[in-house]
């Protein structure tokens, strides 16, 4: 390998290794800034109630002795909480990996691992089969109240269960199931286009088939039974009663809706709908996903699931009638918003998270003013405004290409991806611009070349002083054309690899041009010269013999000179 390809390497790997430590270093600034963010929003600004009582009979206040009406509360998570539930950390991702340890969602995908504790019933699916495979415990009577217990397998496919993976089964191409019920429990397979009921139990094992679905009706269920992602919580407290002049809970007035007679399906385009368990047949429409107020906001008023940090929905029975509640959380964590829906998917009632304000209140509204919490988090509330300017700093410190690949896949990226990437930037303010539709493109690039211009500043003020070095330096026109593209590319990063990779010479006067030129090139970069070296003539004339010694022939004189003066 010659020095050039020497120097080339050299230079590319330096300058892998700098861009990693600079974006690891801005992801755990990035992520410190969110984590005091978060911590920002004051206790009301983590929670909304509703109160759906016009639902329930309670616009004239039926029950007298009710403390309040009836309603329904979402919460968030601590910050801990969420990241947690996100699986932020190389070694959560690693153990991800592994065969058989993926208890739970799967990355990118709604396929469920279920497991009921050491030793229990476990529910998985086996891609190499195409079959859910059901391991557990079983007691078989032996006796008059005599029971032994085996250890049990068990294999559904489409056509049925089996104690062996028999091919009669079928196959299951990704079957997305109900991952809390299981008695039975349902599945749907995009690839067959049809639900199924799976009834693991010993005296039942038996697969009923739901009718396929039209091929012109667009559906892809990605969720069923348990509507949940992330560490957002909806409580349904019950309401408080006055009896015999003492405020006691009474009943449970209204409760989670587990099973019953319906079951909720999530869709990819943020849709839920109703199952009947029975026929396998969807009922009809039971809501969707709200959007959460962000910053910049979005334009749409519903959400895909990969569009919000987290939800939840929630069947809802009452004495008066049934519903749906749905909380979804923004992609910062910052915005917490809840609607209710009535059997037939129609909004009852909404709310988000918001921060009291001390301004005048909306025209035709009474009451103090209130700040979207997403707003208050970067703005309003005390300290707001330096995380703004810091996490904005930050963002500007990143390659360039990355806040442009940031902005364009933006829009494209899942909302929790944003607390694991360590080089785009998914939550950062370009990518926010990038999705709000209500802006129009131009209005959406416009904002985000303003919002990352003092990256584009920096960038040229570091391409310019890398080509001054260079022509100082001495580096041929194509080295300092490739570094200057480099720079702008990638910002801070080239220039710290330039900075530590350019040469380090002392430039000596050229005989032809006069200016300063590399002693370690055979040429002139600048003139194109050679060195010029004197020619070496060997003298014409020799010496033959011994030559006399200088000390004798000089010290009779010298002793001489040395009388005389006496």
């Amino acid at each position: 390998m010659n020095s050039h390809k020497r120097a080339t390497v050299n230079v590319l790997a330096t300058g892998v290794v700098v861009v990693l430590l600079m974006s690891l270093g801005l992801f755990w600034a990035r992520w410190l800034c969110s984590a005091m963010r978060f911590n920002l929003l004051p206790p009301c600004a983590r929670e909304v109630a509703i109160y759906p009582g016009h639902q329930f009979g309670f616009d004239g206040g039926v029950d007298p002795n009710l403390v309040a009406a009836p309603r329904v509360r979402a919460r968030m998570s601590t910050h801990e909480q969420l990241l947690a539930g996100l699986g932020l950390g190389a070694s959560h991702y690693l153990e991800m990996q592994l065969p058989g340890t993926q208890i739970g969602p799967q990355r990118d995908a709604y396929v469920y691992r279920w497991e009921s504790g050491a030793g229990g019933q476990r529910i998985y699916f086996d891609p190499a089969l195409g079959l859910i495979v059901r391991t557990g415990i079983e007691r078989v009577p032996e006796g008059r109240e005599v029971h032994a217990a085996r250890h049990v397998v068990y294999y559904a496919g489409p056509e049925g269960v089996s104690p062996v993976p028999e091919e009669k089964l079928g196959r299951f191409i990704a079957p997305v199931a109900d991952s809390l019920v299981v008695v039975p429990q349902t599945v749907y397979d995009p690839a067959l286009r049809r639900f199924f009921a799976i009834d693991w139990r010993e005296n039942k094992l038996v697969v009923k088939k739901g009718p396929e679905l039209p091929q012109d009706v667009l559906r892809h269920p990605v969720q069923i039974g348990v509507i949940q992602k992330g560490s957002t919580y909806i409580d349904i407290p019950a309401p408080d009663k006055v009896v015999d002049g003492t405020r006691s809970p009474k009943s449970v007035f209204w409760s989670y809706n587990t099973r019953a007679d319906r079951v909720l399906v999530l869709d990819a385009s943020g849709r839920l709908d109703w199952l009947d368990p029975q026929t396998l047949e969807i009922r009809g429409p039971a809501g969707y996903l709200p959007m959460p107020a962000t910053l910049f906001g979005s334009g749409r008023s519903r959400a895909r699931p990969e569009d919000v940090a987290g939800y939840e929905a929630c069947a809802i029975s009452s004495y008066y009638g049934k519903g749906m509640a749905v909380a979804t959380l923004s992609r910062e964590g910052l915005a917490l918003e809840l609607d209710y829906f009535d059997t037939i998917g129609v909004q009852v009632v909404g709310g988000g998270t918001a921060v009291p304000g001390y301004g005048e209140p909306a025209p035709g509204k009474t009451g103090t003013a209130r700040i979207p919490s997403a707003k208050a988090a970067y703005f309003y509330l005390p300290g707001a405004q330096v995380l703004t300017l810091a996490q904005f700093t930050l963002e500007n410190l990143h390659p360039p290409v990355f806040l442009l690949a940031s902005y364009l896949a933006g829009p494209h990226l899942d909302a929790t991806a944003g607390y694991r990437s360590l080089f785009l930037l998914p939550d950062s303010f370009v990518a926010m611009s990038a999705r709000d539709a209500r802006a129009g493109l131009v209005g959406r690039v416009a904002r985000a070349v303003f919002l990352a211009l003092p990256a584009f500043l920096l960038l040229l003020v570091l391409a310019w002083r890398v080509t001054r070095d260079g022509m100082r330096l001495g580096l041929p026109k194509n080295t300092r054309a490739a570094w200057a593209i480099g720079t702008v590319l990638f910002g801070l990063p080239a220039y710290i690899t330039y900075r530590l990779t350019r040469p380090k010479v002392t430039l000596v006067t050229c005989a032809n041009c006069g200016a300063g030129r590399r002693p370690d090139r055979e040429k002139c970069q600048r003139c194109g010269s050679p060195w010029v070296v004197p020619e070496l003539v060997p003298p014409a004339w020799r010496v033959l013999g011994e030559q006399e010694p200088a000390e004798e022939s000089s010290s009779a004189p010298v002793r001489q000179a040395d009388s005389s003066a006496h």
